[in-house]
């Protein structure tokens, strides 16, 4: 695989080919972002150990405009990176490269190993299109938190009802769901939270608020959650 080639290509009407988002961010067919109207910049973002941390990376080029996909690292297989293309909510592996042609929405799964060294890292999705290269750049910052290992809950729930049944200490009705879906993911995603929340769970349901508020209408307003446990020191774990 090639590296770093050229950092930018201009595509005609199409100034930004390839875009990463958080896995909240709701995105259409056509790749665009519907909510929430002013999206999280993804360019630093935090990622814990023992778990997966998850984007959305959308390829967005004229219709019947071939393309491949990487996901490039340095240091090289500083965390496992795996591919996914989004359809329906609906989630199907692909191997490196991914090929295709059109726009197309691609979910990014990034496992980190419990003993990954706490560092920066970068973790690229590359495109290749036209016979150039563009390049999204990520530096990854691997912190401190190591999530306990996590159980199976794949019913699809939303991650503010996986988080706030946590903290209100509602019963957990989760059926599992063997399918692979956006849905899906994000659940396992917010039960790795649950599973870092035992020792701020009191602190934690300030932030989180009212267990008797209804949802946020901002589909990244959990992240707030999310970025609170990942500061935590790990004296504090």
């Amino acid at each position: 695989m090639k590296t770093v080639v050229f950092l930018l290509v201009t595509l005609a009407a199409y100034s930004q080919p390839l875009r990463v988002y958080s896995e909240f961010a709701q995105i259409d067919a056509t790749g665009k972002v519907t909510a929430p109207a002013e999206p999280r910049e993804i360019l630093s973002p935090a990622i814990a150990r023992n778990a997966f941390s998850s984007f959305q990376v959308v390829v967005d080029v004229p219709e019947g405009t071939p393309f491949q996909l990487y996901v490039a690292q340095n240091p090289e297989h500083a965390v496992e990176a795996t591919l996914y293309r989004e359809n329906g909510g609906v989630l199907t592996r692909v191997e490196q490269p991914a090929s295709g042609n059109g726009t197309q929405v691609f979910w990014m799964d990034l496992w980190t190993a419990r003993d990954a060294p706490v560092a920066r890292i970068k973790v690229e999705p590359q495109l290749h299109v036209n016979n150039d290269w563009v390049i999204y750049p990520i530096e990854a910052r691997v912190v401190e938190a190591i999530v306990p290992d996590t159980g199976r809950f794949s019913a699809g729930r939303p991650a503010q009802e996986v988080m706030g049944n946590y903290l209100c200490n509602r019963p957990d009705a989760s059926i599992v769901n063997e399918t692979r879906s956006v849905f899906t993911f994000r659940e396992r995603n917010a039960q790795q939270d649950v599973n870092l929340a035992a020792p701020v769970k009191d602190e934690l349901l300030k932030l989180f608020g009212s267990c008797d508020a209804p949802p946020s209408p901002d589909p990244e307003w959990y992240l707030r959650i999310r970025d609170y446990l990942l500061r935590l020191p790990q004296s504090v774990r």
